[in-house]
């Protein structure tokens, strides 16, 4: 058995209940393990990386965010994990590092869970920094032409993928999937306010969809090639 002592009362200060994790708290990651680092460790740690990825000749920043990336790079991208920077929750930290250390351009790729905040201009996607998931959702249901009857059960989904759920089966998924993408390449593409090309690859396995913003498929080719 696996268990966290007095876990119901702890998650009564964590936003577990957000996302149905009712009972106790969750344990957080692929592999169950918490590494013990300050937010400004691992920004160093990012600032770090990068810097040893320019020397090494390096002029196009891959950022994962995390195990489900890299797992996603393993198997569908054609470039070497090896020569990616783990940013975790901060994007936006992770983004101005890039142009700091001089890159010519950032992709980004993750899983549509962390991914979507992106398309709100959420740059730190901790939950405990903002969530707005669902809010994200539902605006790019509105612009795309989403009807109100099938918007209105989005916002008690806990899941982002329960929200697309709800819009694959009324076959409007890729047309929402193709608005986000939109969203999350303006509010990139202001981040670095036009200086270097950016882009991103959202990936969700439930649904096996896999949407890229508009220079993505460009920047694989150029990390594929460097």
């Amino acid at each position: 058995m696996i268990y966290v002592p007095d876990g119901e009362r702890i998650a009564e200060k964590t936003y577990n209940s957000r996302i149905g994790i009712i009972g106790g708290i969750s344990i957080i990651g692929t592999t169950g393990i918490v590494e013990p680092m300050s937010s400004n460790a691992l920004i160093e740690t990012i600032r770090t990386e990068a810097k040893v990825r320019r020397s090494e000749g390096c002029v196009n920043m891959l950022l994962t965010l995390g195990n489900y990336s890299d797992s996603f790079v393993q198997s569908e991208m054609p470039f070497s994990l090896e020569r990616s920077i783990k940013c975790s929750n901060f994007i936006g930290d992770a983004v101005d590092i890039g142009l700091e250390t001089g890159f010519e351009s950032i992709l980004i790729i993750g899983h549509i869970g962390k991914m979507i905040k992106l398309g709100a201009g959420i740059m730190n996607t901790h939950s405990a920094n903002a969530d707005g998931r669902m809010d994200v959702l539902v605006t790019c249901g509105v612009i795309a032409g989403v009807g109100t009857d099938i918007l209105k059960k989005i916002p008690s989904c806990a899941t982002v993928d329960a929200g697309l759920d709800i819009l694959r089966q009324a076959g409007v998924m890729e047309k929402v999937m193709k608005v986000l993408a939109e969203r999350v390449d303006y509010y990139l593409d202001a981040k670095v306010k036009g200086e270097i090309k950016t882009g991103a690859v959202i990936f969700s396995y439930r649904h096996n969809i896999t949407v890229k913003t508009k220079y993505a498929d460009t920047l694989i080719k150029a990390i594929s090639e460097e």
